[in-house]
């Protein structure tokens, strides 16, 4: 959609800067859903299906990036507020949008013009970054972080040409360019240890992002074939570093290289890569969303923003979304769904579970809240494996349910039944370290023990900054056992998930 077309529907109707519930002089909430995205928004509802559909075309722009055959199964939640101001609610940083991930998968919140992506003005650098994560996670089995993030810098300056049925990759970014030009970048030996770093500085963290950009900009370009081949390795679950010198064997002083890359005046090559682009002609369901619902994304905004508020500050504004949610519509799911979530004593979270799936046996996100609120409670009766059971057969492309009946089965030391879940659950999420972790405890359980360390090792290469530190405890100390078990340099059998 042009820009016009979002300006008059910024301008029409309500024009406070709040994303409010309609009950309180809000705007009108809708939900989209394309076969890849689940947008919700307080746009209207033409504004919010063009969102969808850019939404289609930035996607299928980024999977040129590992060749035209390449489409992942799996959706994106989507939250797009009406205006950059909306968000200033939430949070006291100035930001335009933000990623991060529930446990029903990736959640994207962008804010006001941030989705039209085909304008020759347009900043796509948040959302194509974070959806470069998202498919390159379901593209290689392993990656190392200084990939992980390369990668997402390289393909963060996308530019869509719909026009021409064209995209092209790879253009400068100038912003990491001048950090390097400026102050230097960090080795490749120093980027392959980024992973065990855990948090870095402001400038640290920048020079690592910046060097990452570099390196792959520069293997992109001067060693396409080679670093093609890494990426395919990648794919079929190799060590990373392995696999990196495998792809780039008899290649001297990469290090003299990339310096001459960089600091010769006129050396560096600017050679953008251009794709095609097919139109994207995506079907769209859109509904739209009561005031509860509006309440619960609102209760959302508020604990998962970033920002400097407390969280006891955060709960407060909970409490208030939810009691408004509980007084327009009793019951409603999604927001029943948050307080479950939110409530720590486990047995008032299990007789509020017990109470959704009563009104509302047919979802399968009730389903699933039981099972987990039964597991919180420590009661793995046949009770929690019919709760899982009934919410994968609602839900079974959920990774949460998948996932949720699998690990289930491994703690009740069934992995035989727990085989199927853990399969499905890996190939919905095969970037998620708690899927691995999960998959490859039913793999140990099974007697298959060189499958399970490499498993392990593919969720601890899964671990970024951003990760629970709980899972990344259970990931590395799993890791620990398995190479004590099963040998630190077992080979892994032929693996078909």
């Amino acid at each position: 959609m042009a820009f016009l077309g979002w300006l008059a529907a910024l301008l029409s109707g309500c024009t406070g800067m709040r994303a409010l519930c309609p009950l309180e002089g809000g705007r009108p909430w809708v939900e989209v859903r394309s076969p890849h995205f689940t947008v919700r928004s307080n746009l209207d509802a033409e504004t919010a299906e063009e969102a969808a559909r850019e939404l289609e075309l930035l996607r299928e722009g980024l999977l040129q990036a590992w060749g035209g055959s390449f489409d992942p199964p799996g959706t994106v939640d989507i939250i797009l507020l009406h205006n950059r101001s909306a968000l200033e609610e939430f949070t006291d940083l100035r930001i335009e949008g933000f990623s991060t991930t529930t446990e029903d998968g990736p959640l994207l919140v962008l804010a006001g013009h941030a989705y039209a992506f085909v304008e020759a003005t347009a900043d796509t650098t948040t959302q194509a970054h974070e959806l470069t994560h998202y498919l390159s996670e379901l593209a290689l089995v392993r990656q190392p972080r200084w990939l992980s993030e390369g990668l997402a810098s390289y393909l963060e300056t996308i530019a869509l040409r719909p026009e021409r049925r064209e995209v092209i990759l790879g253009r400068m970014h100038d912003a990491f360019y001048t950090q390097v030009r400026r102050h230097g970048w960090r080795t490749l030996d120093e980027l392959w240890e980024w992973d065990r770093k855990g948090l870095l500085g402001t400038a640290e963290s920048r020079q690592h992002y910046a060097s990452s950009w570099l390196w792959v900009h520069f293997f992109i370009t001067r060693h396409g074939a080679r670093f093609e081949d890494f990426q395919k390795r990648l794919m079929h679950g190799e060590e990373p570093r392995a696999a990196f010198d495998a792809a780039f064997r008899g290649v001297e002083d990469l290090a003299g290289e990339l310096n001459g890359y960089v600091r010769r005046p006129g050396h560096m090559n600017y050679r953008t890569i251009t794709a095609p682009l097919a139109p994207v002609t995506s079907p769209l369901r859109t509904r739209p969303l009561r005031p509860a619902q509006v309440h619960a994304i609102r209760a959302q905004l508020f604990l998962m923003t970033p920002g400097s508020s407390p969280m006891e500050a955060r709960r407060a504004h909970l409490e208030r979304e939810m009691a408004e949610a509980a007084r327009e519509e009793p019951g409603n799911v999604d927001a029943m769904l948050l307080r479950i979530r939110s409530t720590e004593d486990p047995f008032r979270r299990l007789g509020l579970a017990r109470a959704l799936v009563a009104r509302h046996p047919d979802s399968g996100h009730a389903w699933n809240a039981l099972a987990q609120a039964l597991d919180a409670a420590g009661n793995t009766s046949d009770e929690q494996e019919a709760a899982r059971l009934r919410a994968v057969e609602l839900l079974p492309g959920s990774v949460s349910a998948q996932n949720g009946l699998a690990s289930y089965y491994a703690r009740t030391a069934q992995p035989e039944k727990g085989l199927t879940a853990a399969q499905r659950a890996l190939a919905l999420a095969p970037g998620n370290a708690s899927v691995l972790d999960t998959w490859s405890t039913v793999l140990f359980q099974l007697g298959r023990c060189p499958e399970a360390l490499e498993a392990q090792r593919r969720a601890a290469d899964m671990l970024h900054e951003g990760t629970p530190q709980r899972l990344s405890r259970t990931v590395h100390d799993t890791l620990a056992r398995y190479q004590a078990v099963c040998g630190p340099t077992a080979a892994p059998a032929p693996e078909t998930p």
